[in-house]
This record gives structure tokens, C-alpha cells and sequence, in this order.
């Protein structure tokens, strides 16, 4: 649902879903609301490329404050649309973007060449991400053993733990973390929901979504059945935490004086969606393997305009 809302008054948690490419969408998003002085962010959760933006920002924020965020991942996406070109393979993990590769498994990128790595290793100082902490961060990876999600919380977050939430299985090796393998965090928890409920007081939380919710019709082309079932799988985990959120909410209402504190919290929690499917923009040809400059741009700017009507109360109506 979606709420009138004074963004002077209270802080917000974000969460970021996972979606290739799509997380162009996102930066918009962020971008938007890190321009926002006034808008306190008081918990970000994410998945794949959610995850990815989530710790660009984090680390822009300690860095240099809102304008270095911003600027961290511009750049980012800048460098990731340049250097994919190069590597010839999507390097954010969307089950999508592997879905009409016509190769095996590991045989896409140059000997030695993983764009992602490069790239957050260059851009996020990970050590200090872990020893500062600008704000409770909550990454989703895969457990590949028993397909449970595992969520790194601020303290815990590397390299390696945000190339596991975008470690698509199609296209990379299962990234290796205390000797368990993991898979993209999509599969599980896409994003982290209830998890970010718990670990923050935030009256108000934005959903970055980058699925749709519904598509008309039955696909019937092998290529649009696969697409279709691959993104259902991906949809599936952000469903079954928002109708635990409402079960929890309906069993809260029936203990009545009794209640526990959480409760409250969730009686008083409001949730906030800003979808790609939504947004002004024209995805009838959207594809989360394009990383092309000016496909990126396109839905960054769909992002910051869904970001701008969120934050004009004006022009925001009660769902």
C-alpha cells in the first residue's frame, strides 16, 4: 500500500529487489532520494542488484556523504555498461539474463574477467563499510544446500558476500562463504523484508520493485514460456514475505490489549512500492541482460520520476 507522507518527519527503510539490469531502475530510485536532504535512511535491504546498489550507496555515504552516494553509483553504472560490452556476458545476476544465452554454464567471460568483482572492488572499501556501519544493511544470498535464505547483516558484508547475492547460477560458479556455497539471493529473498522490519524502528518502508506482478496472457513461444516461469520463480519469494506481513498484522489485531511490541510496530508500519512496472516508461522491450548506456539511462530516469511523485504529497494517492 502506499501512503500520503511528509518526508521531513520520519525516517525510511529501503528495500531492493533484485533484477539485472533493471537495478538501473533503483539508481534512479536512490538517486532521487539522496538528493532529498531532509529524508533520513534508517535501514536498506536488497538482493542481486539490490545488493549492489545497497552497498554502493552505503559506502558513498560514508565516503562523502549523499553527493558521493550518488556519484558512487553513477559511476558504477557507468563503468558496469562500458565494461559488459567488453566482457560480451551480463554481469548482475538475473535468471532472465541467462535465459536465452544459447552456451554452457562458466564459458561466457575471458579467461580472468569478472567485471562485477572488478568493479565493486574498486568502488566500495569493504573493510570500512564493515568497521563504520552508516546504517543497518541486510544482503540476501542463497543457500545452495537447502535453497534458505542466508542474510548477511552489516558486519558481515565482503566481496564475496554481495557476489553471492548476484551470483546467478547460469552464468557463475557458486560463490564459496565459510564453506558453504551460495546462490543468487533472488531465489529466497527477493528482497529482504521481514528481516528489515525487524532490524529497524522505521515507521515508513519503500519496496524497490523491479518484477511485475502480473503479466496477461499465456505465453506459448519455448523462449516467453521460460521467460515467464524463471520470472515467477523470482517474484515468488517478494509475495510470501508481503503475505506474512499481513498475517502477522491480522494475528496481531486479534490479541488484542495483549499484544506485543511488535505489533505495534506493525500496526504503524507503512508500506511504500515503487515498481519499474509502473513508472512512466516504456518496458515492452525491456530485457535485464541489456546493459546498454541508454537503456540504463532510461530507466534510471523512470526511477528518479517514480521517486519525485513518492516524494511530492500532492500528487501521491492512497492505494
Amino acid at each position: 500500500m502506499q501512503h500520503n507522507f511528509d518526508p521531513t518527519a520520519r525516517p525510511v527503510a529501503l528495500a531492493l529487489q533484485g533484477g539485472g539490469s533493471f537495478g538501473a531502475f533503483t539508481w534512479g530510485v536512490l538517486d532521487r532520494l539522496l538528493a532529498e536532504p531532509s529524508l533520513p535512511l534508517a535501514a536498506v535491504s536488497g538482493a542481486s542488484a539490490g545488493a549492489v546498489n545497497a552497498v554502493l550507496m552505503a559506502d558513498g555515504l560514508l565516503a562523502g556523504g549523499r553527493e558521493e552516494a550518488r556519484a558512487r553509483l553513477a559511476r558504477f553504472w557507468r563503468l558496469l555498461s562500458d565494461r559488459a560490452g567488453l566482457a560480451g556476458y551480463p554481469v548482475i545476476g538475473s535468471v532472465l539474463a541467462a535465459a536465452n544465452l544459447p552456451v554452457l554454464p562458466f564459458t561466457l567471460a575471458l579467461p580472468g574477467t569478472d567485471p562485477l568483482r572488478d568493479l565493486l572492488g574498486d568502488l566500495v572499501d569493504f573493510e570500512r563499510l564493515r568497521a563504520e556501519r552508516p546504517l543497518p544493511l541486510l544482503i540476501a544470498a542463497t543457500r545452495v544446500r537447502d535453497g534458505e535464505a542466508r542474510i548477511f547483516r552489516e558486519h558481515e558484508i565482503t566481496l564475496e558476500t554481495v557476489l553471492a547475492s548476484a551470483c546467478l547460477p547460469m552464468l557463475r560458479e557458486a560463490v564459496e562463504i565459510d564453506g558453504e556455497p551460495y546462490w543468487d539471493g533472488g531465489y529466497s529473498a527477493n528482497p529482504p523484508l521481514c528481516d528489515l522490519i525487524r532490524a529497524t524502528t522505521a515507521q515508513d518502508l519503500i519496496l524497490v520493485q523491479l518484477s511485475p506482478d502480473e503479466r496477461e496472457g499465456s505465453p506459448r513461444l519455448r523462449q516467453d514460456i521460460r521467460n515467464r516461469s524463471m520470472e515467477i520463480a523470482f517474484s515468488a519469494p517478494l509475495k510470501r514475505e508481503l503475505q506474512a506481513i499481513e498475517d502477522m498484522r491480522a494475528l496481531c489485531k486479534e490479541s488484542g490489549l495483549t499484544r506485543p511490541r511488535r505489533c505495534r510496530h506493525l500496526e504503524r508500519l507503512r508500506l511504500h512500492r515503487l515498481s519499474l512496472w509502473d513508472a512512466d516508461t516504456d518496458t515492452a522491450d525491456a530485457n535485464p541482460a541489456n546493459v546498454t548506456w541508454p537503456f540504463l539511462t532510461r530507466l534510471a530516469d523512470a526511477g528518479r520520476a517514480a521517486a519525485e511523485r513518492w516524494l511530492a504529497p500532492a500528487r501521491m494517492a492512497a492505494e
